[in-house]
Order: structure tokens, then sequence, then C-alpha cells
């Protein structure tokens, strides 16, 4: 790389194997002050940690401050300068064995800095059981008896779902307090009661996610929907989004929330809990009553070409499909039978005829595709021609190959921004394309790479639009393809690739040297990251040439 070079290498910082940009614009100033008044305090408050009974000089210290706080400076600016110290306490360290005795920073800082009209609440893992109740104690008092503004609240502060009798207590009627949320999370520690509570409580509440609560079982949802009640709760036509991965709720529960939720558009449960049985109900119940939901997101795991059809028609509004399947077609579903479906991901497929049948009905209204661990070769001539809307283009553990003549099937892959491969294996085709002369001492810097073309070729030649690429490398991916590739498609879009070791025993290098670095820094206006080099012919010597070789006067024109 001669002088000539330098000045077309964008700002840029080599760390370890992969190449970023360095950003210069500094934060706005109220961002800063923000951040700075918050550590100040910090400080403060680090200086003040006193046992769990001594609360007297937090007293103090929220006076002293809150008389600014909360009297001069608007809502708005109170609300960032408190999220900023919840971030920051993120940060801090705990230690069990330094700290044990005194408080976690999170609770003095919320003693001193919560306010009822705070919209967004998150409560970080706390350790010590003192810590927790001192911190429900302070929101149960504050929130008695006009209730808290928040409309989001993230209760994450347990370590196990075994709480204790008083945490469970005064968690029940800190929920109480919180009336206008419209999404909530309490994560190992929900129980039936409290789901009768939020049911009653929270007529607003649009999402719910009640990760690894094993108290939680069938009767709870029933009492958080309120079916035993005189009428059904609010919550019924307000929710939106469920979460009950990991609790005690079966697919009775999950049904129920199908049912009489009328609005119910996502619901994630643990997959190997109980999908076949959901899958089942879902499918008996279109048969007896032809009732259809409203879910927009689903993982089908089938093998039966009738449960398929009953449960795509139980939910018309899909618009995310996951498809685990062994079926070697698809059959008697129709194409308006996925109208809306935008996402789609394949998995454990056996033959192509099953892709093949699923790009025809829905290809061309695709603009995301996802395909994992499939036992034949992938075409991507065939999802190029068959979804020409595709942005976003998932293949992982798979086999791929390319049609011939795929690279001059038009405007194939034109909108593609996001490609993903991963653990996949090219299949090399001749070379059909003119390529400009190779450099007479080695085509990319290793003693015998390959030639030839693969899928991989055709997607960054054709993806005129690209933001994103991270893939597993080709031997045949040369210095020479670079320069034919970016000279078809300079890929100006491009911020962001990632080209890893080949899936091959016999090559643990991508031919690519430090000529390709370049030619990529050069063509690519907008690259933000680019390796991993400790893959490439690119050896770490070079690498830290390349380094030095930035211009400081580049550096500092940004």
């Amino acid at each position: 790389m001669g002088p000539s070079d330098h000045v077309f290498i964008p700002t840029v910082l080599f760390l370890m194997s992969y190449i970023r940009s360095v950003k210069f614009q500094p934060e706005r100033l109220e961002v800063l002050a923000s951040i700075s008044w918050t550590k100040a305090v910090l400080d403060i408050l680090k200086q003040h940690k006193h046992y769990f009974f001594d609360h007297a000089c937090l007293r103090v210290i929220r006076n002293k401050l809150g008389e600014h706080v909360f009297q001069q400076l608007p809502r708005v600016i109170r609300e960032e300068l408190f999220q900023h110290g919840c971030l920051a306490l993120r940060r801090e360290i705990w230690s069990a064995i330094r700290d044990f005795h005194t408080p976690d920073l999170f609770v003095p800082f919320m003693y001193v800095f919560y306010n009822t009209d705070i919209k967004q609440l998150e409560v970080p893992p706390l350790v010590r059981v003192q810590d927790r109740l001192t911190v429900m104690d302070m929101l149960y008092n504050l929130g008695t008896p006009n209730g808290h503004d928040a409309h989001t609240f993230k209760v994450k502060m347990f370590d196990t779902q075994n709480i204790s009798i008083e945490e469970s207590y005064v968690l029940k009627r800190v929920l109480r307090g919180f009336r206008s949320l419209s999404s909530l999370i309490i994560w190992k520690a929900c129980d039936d009661a409290m789901l009768q509570i939020i049911g009653v409580t929270c007529k607003q509440l649009e999402s719910i996610d009640i990760w690894k609560s094993t108290n939680a079982t069938d009767s709870g949802i029933r009492m958080f929907l309120g079916l035993d009640a005189e009428r059904p709760f609010k919550v019924c036509s307000s929710l939106k989004r469920v979460a009950i991965k990991d609790t005690s709720v079966t697919d009775i529960g999950a049904f129920y929330l199908m049912i009489h939720c009328e609005n119910l558009e996502n619901l994630e449960f643990s997959q190997d809990c109980f999908l076949q049985q959901l899958l089942w109900r879902i499918s008996e119940n279109f048969i007896r009553t032809k009732t259809v939901f409203n879910l927009k997101t689903l993982i089908l795991q089938v093998n039966k070409p009738c449960t398929m059809l009953n449960v795509v028609k139980s939910l018309p509004k899909l618009e995310e499909l996951t498809v685990w399947t062994s079926l070697e077609r698809v059959r008697d579903v129709e194409s308006c039978d996925f109208g809306n479906i935008l996402s789609l991901k394949l998995g454990g497929l056996n033959h192509p005829t099953f892709l093949k049948d699923m790009c025809s009905l829905i290809g061309s209204q695709l603009t995301s595709l996802k395909i994992e661990t499939v036992h034949f070769d992938v075409d991507i001539g065939l999802i190029g021609k068959q979804c020409p809307n595709i942005e976003d283009l998932h293949v992982i553990n798979a086999r791929i190959k390319v049609t011939k003549n795929s690279d001059d099937q038009g405007q194939t892959f034109s909108r593609l921004k996001l490609l993903y491969l991963f653990l996949v294996q090219y299949l090399i085709e001749p070379i059909h394309i003119q390529r400009p002369p190779i450099s007479p001492s080695s085509p990319a810097g290793v003693p015998h790479p390959s030639t030839g073309h693969t899928a991989l070729h055709t997607l960054l030649l054709n993806g005129t639009n690209l933001e994103s690429v991270q893939v597993s490398g080709s031997s045949a991916l040369t210095d020479s393809c670079i320069d034919s590739i970016l000279t078809r498609n300079p890929l100006s879009k491009l911020k962001r690739l990632v080209i890893s070791h080949p899936l091959s025993i016999d090559n643990l290098v991508v031919p690519l040297t430090s000529r390709s670095v370049v030619r990529i820094q050069n063509s690519c206006p907008a690259i933000q990251c680019l390796g991993d080099l400790k893959h490439w012919a690119v050896t770490p010597a070079q690498r830290r040439k390349l380094s030095r070789n930035i211009p400081p006067s580049v550096i500092k024109a940004n």
C-alpha cells in the first residue's frame, strides 16, 4: 500500500481483527451536563452509604436535592436525569464480600430521586433481602393513596423463584399502586395471587412478561383474565403481548389467553413444553367452531398436512411464521391463507420441495427469510427469483448452491439489506463471469486458493442495497473476486462487513489480503466495521502496519 492510498482510507481504528469507525462528534451539551450531574450525585451517595436501618442522612439529602429537583426542574428533565442515574448504576459492580453490609447503591438513589410521576421504572437485581424490602416499602408508601404514573414497570430484583412470604406480601401491595401500566415485567416472582391483582388493577395493560415465575399456573391465568368473576377484566380487551416462558402455565392457560384476549398479537412460551398440545387445541377448535385468532407470530412444528392447514386458517393475521417440519410438500394451503406474512423462518426441512412450495406461495411478499438446519442444498437462485422483495436473509447450518447464470436474472436481491450466513458450506461452480486479470504472483496471497463462483459471489454482486453482511468465508473468494464485485456493485451503503473462516478443514483462511481491505474501504464510504481479519490472509504485522498508516490529518478532519 503506497502513500497515495492513505488519503482514501476512512477514519478507522484497528481493534483486534476488526476495523471500526471512530465517532468524533461530541454528545450534546445537555446530555453531557446530565451525565456529569448524575456522576456527581452518585459520588455523594457513595459517601453516605449507611447500614440498612439508618435513613436519616438520606432524608436530609432528599430534602436538599428535592427542593431543587422536584420543584424547579420540569418533569421531562427529572425523568431524563433519573434514567441517566439508573443507567450509570447498572455499570456499578456490587461485591458480596465488600458491600454485603451496606445497601446496594440503587437503594439510596431510589430513596433520594424517585417520584411517582416517573413514567418508566426498572428495579434491577438486588442481592440483599433488606434492599428489596426497602425499595418495595418506599414504592408502597409513595404510591399511597394516589398511586404511580408509570407506564412501564420492570421488576427484575429477585434472584430466585422462591421469594420470602414477606417479599411476596409487600410486592402485592406495591402492584396495587401501579394503575396506569401499559407494560409490566415481573421475573421469577409472579404467582397466581399477583396475577389476579394485576388483572384487577391494570386496566390498560398491553404487555406482561412473567419469565421463570414457576408459581404462576393456569388458575392464575383465569384469575388474571377474570374468567370466574361476574364479567371478564378489561385486560381481555387491552392485552397485546404475553410472555409465559419457563412458568407453570400449560397449553390450557395459553389457550385461555388466545380465546379471551381479542387483541392478543404475541404469545411467547417455552416451545418445548406444550407446543404440540397447543397446536392440537388450535386445530381441533378450528374444526369444530371455525374460530380465528389475532396472533401475528407463531412457531409451527408440524408433520401432518391437516394440522398445518387448520392452524394456518385459524390465524389469518399472521405476519411472522416459523415452521419446523419434515413434510415434503405444502398441501391444500393457498397463498391467501398466508396473506399477511412478511417474515418466514424454516427449519429442519428434509425436502427442497417444501422450500420451493413456500417460496412459490408467499415469496413475493416476504421481506425476511431465515433458513436453519436443512438437509439438502439451498438454491440461492431460486430464492432470488421468487423472493424479489427480500430485505433480510439468514441461512444457518446449510449447504448453499448457486444456479448457473443467476447473476443475469435481473434485479434479484436488489432490496437485500441484511445478509447473515453462519456455518454454511458453499458449493463452488466453475467461473462463468468475466473477471479482471489475476496478479501473476498469487490471486490472494495464499499458495493455492480455489477458483470458481459461489452463492456468496452472487449475493455480493446483486445486493446493491446491502448494509450489513456477516458470513462464513469461502476459499473461492479472492482479491480479484472483490475487485470484480466492487466494479459492478460498489456496495456504497455497506456499513458492516464480517467474513469469518471457511467451513472447511482444508481452508482455514479466506484468501483476501490487505489489498481487499483497502479496496473495500475506498469503495464503501459508509463502512463502520470490517472484519474478521484474523481469518483473512492478513498477518498481525500487516494489520498493525495498516493501523499506523492512517494519517492523523484524516482523523482530525473528522
